[in-house]
């Protein structure tokens, strides 16, 4: 695959640091506490994933998560989603979340194989 590294780094550090935010705030043992990163092919895509075991979201709150200026922390933008989606999609791909409260959240990225470095 060839893609923009700078770009599609900026995003997984972005998910991976929000999949980590979310573990803490769940409180867990350690033992229960995972944030994991996982790629795949399939015929024509990659595909990646970022699964953490944090606090989940409600299905009213995950619907808005890529919108601009939403968030559900104190402090921030509300833009990190925003930005991950735009990147994807810049990068021909799709950026999809779905969570389940009090048990996790999921987010999965999906790139065409051919080249995609604009």
């Amino acid at each position: 695959m060839r893609t923009d590294a700078d770009r599609l780094r900026a995003v997984l550090v972005n998910l991976i640091a929000n999949a980590r935010e979310a573990v803490r705030a769940a409180g867990r043992l350690p033992d229960d506490s995972v944030v994991t990163v996982g790629t795949r092919r399939a015929s024509t895509v990659v595909m990646i994933e970022i699964v953490d075991t944090g606090t989940g979201m409600e299905p009213a709150v995950a619907s808005q998560v890529f919108e601009p200026y939403f968030t559900t922390r104190r402090t921030g933008t509300g833009l990190g989603l925003a930005i991950a989606r735009n990147i994807i999609e810049g990068l021909g791909g799709t950026i999809a979340l779905t969570s389940t409260p009090g048990h996790g959240t999921s987010v999965s990225i999906t790139l065409p194989q051919g080249d995609t470095h604009p």
